[in-house]
């Protein structure tokens, strides 16, 4: 009897030996096959993005680095508990760790498959802890190799993942998103209520739409700005203006360079004697000419203001910014665009065109808000003065020459246009849109305030357009908003430029707010 007993337990031993063995071996295959084909996919990605990223600005490729990690408790042994129930194949640890890994795959599969083109999964990462709830610095330390990489870690669905979680919080000081109920709700809470970063996200439709908006920040984090002063920063016509950079640095990561303006006409000088420069100047003015519906001023000015444009741009290059601003009043008074000829209106609308946020007047505020609204939507911006029509009917206008070719999408058809000067004496070339075309279009408007700590929203419905063949700053776009009166009221925290897109963004506007950090006043 003895023996038979202990035959049996020997061929139970056996049998367990077995069965471990044969969920190693298989544990095996599985890791070899998904890593094989994670490098696979990666490479297919790494080519498909190098073939996309030609296009506009840069940072409209920017992608969001997501990287997946299982935090995996491992017990002790198969047994059943209050926590815990089964029997003694699923309790067996090397089966709980074979089906972890199993379901990992298969979140990666999923969330890769469904996950938008603004985000990109890196290498999954498994990092296993035990019944003694510390998590072995080996390994964490897995998750060092790429964590400079790394935007957000996105952590999948696992046994009490809430104390991995918060670790890798501390440790890299990365967002933490987590899909699914319960227990990231718990991660999201413990983070935030000690100043991290914590998302809980319902399924992958939010999860696309949270990488979508934190692409946004990404992007104002890898903004520069080329600012052209006349010796002070804040324009002597736009006191509202964002004074504080090194503030707005630190909050949003937005860096800046200053320059005169003497550099910038020094530039256009070089340009205008520089054969290949001038070979540039004459291929975008005729190409202007040739695709304007009219023409209303001389070809060698539009040249003029052409060659302002590729001094802009190349001075742009030169301190490796991607976006501009130049006041307006301080370099009237010189008498230096008298005498080149040049207004500025053609290289902002150019500059938006490809992608690259341009404000008049130095009006840092409006360029803030354009360059989020242009991240956001993948469209150029139009900015100018905003004023009330009608308070009665609620229809106000926003007032400038510089509409975008590319509003409608940068990567969409251009628009049709014509070419005015802005001046009586024929030169300072303005492109021209009839906003009347877009009656009945949603557009949604924005501007910083001073500290760049509000932003102003309102969405509209574009009812008309003024000024598009008058000479001067006299093209308006004409727009129904909710309510004029309480638009106004609300402008006096903001300023007098407003940013507009076409497309109602407000919502986003709103949750883009809680990710990078300023508030939203909505009229």
């Amino acid at each position: 009897m003895l023996i038979s007993s202990l035959e049996g337990v020997k061929l139970l031993d056996a049998s367990i030996l077995g069965l471990k063995k044969e969920i190693r071996k298989t544990l095996d295959e599985t890791l070899v096959a998904f890593i094989e084909n994670l490098n696979k996919r990666s490479f297919n990605n790494a080519f498909f993005d190098q073939e996309e990223a030609k296009v506009l600005n840069e940072l409209f490729d920017l992608k969001v680095k997501i990287k997946p990690v299982l935090p995996l408790l491992i017990h002790s042994g198969a047994y059943e508990g209050p926590c815990r129930v089964g029997d003694e194949k699923t309790l067996d640890p090397e089966f709980e760790r074979l089906q972890a890994m199993k379901n990992f795959e298969g979140f990666c599969e999923k969330v890769r498959s469904g996950l938008t083109e603004d985000g990109e999964l890196l290498d999954p990462a498994v990092i296993e802890w035990g019944e003694d709830w510390i998590i072995p610095e080996e390994e964490m330390a897995k998750l060092d190799k790429d964590s400079a990489n790394v935007d957000l870690y996105l952590i999948a669905n696992a046994s009490l993942t809430q104390h991995p979680s918060v670790e890798i919080a501390r440790r890299y000081g990365k967002p933490i998103v987590k899909l699914g109920q319960v227990s990231s709700v718990d991660i999201s809470a413990y983070l935030r209520s000690r100043g991290m970063e914590g998302y809980a996200l319902i399924d992958l439709e939010e999860l696309n739409r949270f990488v979508r908006l934190f692409k946004v920040r990404k992007s104002l984090m890898n903004t520069r700005i080329l600012i052209v002063d006349a010796g002070k920063l804040l324009p002597i016509g736009v006191v509202s203006s964002i004074w504080d950079l090194e503030d707005v640095k630190m909050r949003f990561g937005i860096d800046y360079k200053r320059i005169s303006a003497g550099e910038v006409f020094d530039e256009m000088d070089r340009v205008i004697r520089d054969e290949a420069e001038q070979k540039r100047a004459e291929e975008i003015t005729n190409r202007l000419i040739k695709n304007a519906d009219k023409i209303h001023m001389k070809e060698e000015y539009i040249r003029q203001s052409v060659n302002f444009y590729l001094a802009a741009k190349n001075l742009m290059m030169k301190y490796k910014c991607n976006a501009f601003v130049i006041p307006c009043f301080e370099l009237c008074v010189k008498r230096i665009p008298a005498e080149k000829k040049v207004t500025f209106c053609l290289a902002h609308s150019l500059l938006k065109d490809e992608g690259y946020p341009s404000a008049c007047e130095g009006d840092i505020s409006a360029l803030l808000a354009m360059t989020v609204l242009m991240y956001l939507s993948r469209k150029s911006a139009y900015m100018g003065n905003s004023y009330m029509i009608d308070k009665e009917k609620n229809i106000i206008a926003v007032h400038h020459d510089v509409p975008g070719l590319k509003m409608k999408g940068l990567n969409a058809a251009e628009l049709p246009y014509e070419i005015r000067s802005f001046t009586m004496g024929g030169w300072g070339a303005t492109l021209r849109y009839d906003f009347s075309r877009d009656k009945g279009e949603v557009v949604t408007l924005a501007r910083f305030n001073p500290t760049a700590t509000k932003l102003f929203v309102a969405r509209g419905e574009l009812v008309g357009c003024g000024g598009f063949d008058k000479v001067g700053c006299s093209l308006r776009a004409e727009i129904k908003v909710r309510d004029a009166r309480d638009f106004f009221h609300k402008e006096m925290d903001f300023g007098h430029h407003l940013a507009m897109v076409y497309g109602d963004y407000v919502d986003d506007l709103r949750y883009l707010g809680e990710i990078v950090g300023f508030r939203i006043v909505e009229a």
